[in-house]
């Protein structure tokens, strides 16, 4: 069977570099990267620190743009002919990739699917509400997710298998490489922040008083800052408060050894609420909503509005302080097996066998849910 997977940017290869090896070995497998994040020089530079394998086919389309996304996308599956295509999260590659495997009547399974902010605003929920109608199967990081796409989207729950996140896959895999990493040269206990949505950076609003909340939380705050933001700054004439540590863009394995050692994170970002639990970490979202909700309910993330809210200093102390008397301590992403979970269903396709073997795990579903989901689909022998 010829599987294809296919990713656009730098976050994506860190979350797929623990299901790749699995479907190379198993596989005729394609890795295809569109060059939505379009330095072939900085994506190899990610791979190395990460010793991950490159992908096969670099289309180098150079641009978030979904139409050129798409185009490019759709032609390169064509060419492979796949029996089944991969696709992961959010982003505008992803949006490609469902769109041509439309077109072309191949199955699309949609990794990390399910998740909602309920916010059509932001341009990730559109992407992931399309391409989960697109998908033939809907691979659910959480029981929660599959509970969105039944119960509020009507999809049959067979097809929407909660399997975990890659993400603590992710951690498994690359924890001792990150844990080599040398320690932020801050006195503990300390904050890292990540603050890059337009709502935040690109309003002067915002942004003053974005950073007059933080200036009042009574830790240094490790910020590694993107230029552009620096660049905002600047033309707002604002000025970074004393306690914001401001560092360069720290590397993949830097920044989470600067996570792991942090008392408190403070973000924007999906991606960092999913590692803030998987590392028993509290943290504050820094947004009136979140596509994280389970974070929330579980007690391990707090949301703060920074256009509207106030104390960001009270509701961090409070985070800290109450967060190992939390109830409930599961974390709603998994045990760090979606990757053989993913291998174990596309093996089932078909009517086949599997040969991974996994241990049950709370809210995440056992073999015999992926042997029903893989039952709903045909396989096209390629």
């Amino acid at each position: 069977m010829r599987v294809v997977t296919v990713a656009g940017t730098r976050p994506e290869l860190i979350k797929l570099a623990p299901l790749i090896p699995l479907l190379d070995a198993r596989f005729e497998h394609v890795y295809l990267f569109t060059g939505q994040h379009y330095s072939p020089s900085m994506v190899q530079v990610f791979l190395d620190e990460l010793d991950a394998r490159a992908p096969d086919r670099w289309l180098d389309v150079g641009s978030s743009d979904p139409e050129a996304l798409t185009v490019a996308t759709r032609d390169a599956l064509a060419d492979i002919a796949p029996d089944v295509i991969l696709a992961y999260g959010d982003t505008n590659s992803t949006l490609a990739a469902g769109i041509g495997a439309e077109e072309l009547g191949i199955p699309l399974f949609h990794i990390e699917a399910g998740i909602r902010s309920f916010d059509r605003s932001m341009p990730e929920e559109v992407n992931r509400v399309r391409v989960d109608a697109i998908a033939a199967l809907r691979l659910a990081p959480t029981g929660l997710a599959t509970w969105f796409l039944t119960a509020f989207e009507g999809y049959d729950a067979v097809s929407c298998p909660a399997v975990g996140n890659l993400v603590v896959d992710a951690w498994r895999r690359h924890r001792p490489l990150i844990d080599a990493r040398p320690a932020p040269a801050l006195a503990a206990p300390y904050a890292v922040l990540t603050m890059h949505r337009q709502a935040t950076v690109d309003d002067p609003e915002v942004f003053a008083r974005a950073l007059a909340e933080l200036a009042r939380v009574d830790m240094p705050i490790l910020f590694p800052v993107h230029p552009r933001t620096t660049a905002r700054l600047e033309a707002f004439g604002l000025e970074w408060p004393e306690n914001i540590v401001v560092s360069e863009p720290l590397g993949y394995l830097d920044f989470c050894r600067a996570m792991s050692g942090a008392a408190v994170l403070l973000t924007d970002s999906g991606g960092v609420q999913e590692e803030a639990i998987s590392l028993d970490i509290p943290c504050v979202t820094l947004r009136p909503n979140t596509e994280r909700m389970e974070t929330v309910f579980l007690g391990a993330n707090r949301l703060f509005d920074l256009a509207r809210d106030t104390d960001l200093a009270g509701v961090a102390a409070r985070a800290i302080a109450e967060h190992d008397a939390r109830p409930y301590r599961l974390n709603p992403f998994g045990d760090g097996r979606a990757a053989e979970r993913i291998v174990a269903l596309l093996e089932m396709l078909g009517g086949g066998e599997t040969t991974v073997t996994f241990q049950d795990a709370p809210g995440i579903v056992g073999l015999e849910a992926l042997r029903a989901a893989a039952a709903t689909l045909g396989r096209r022998d390629g």
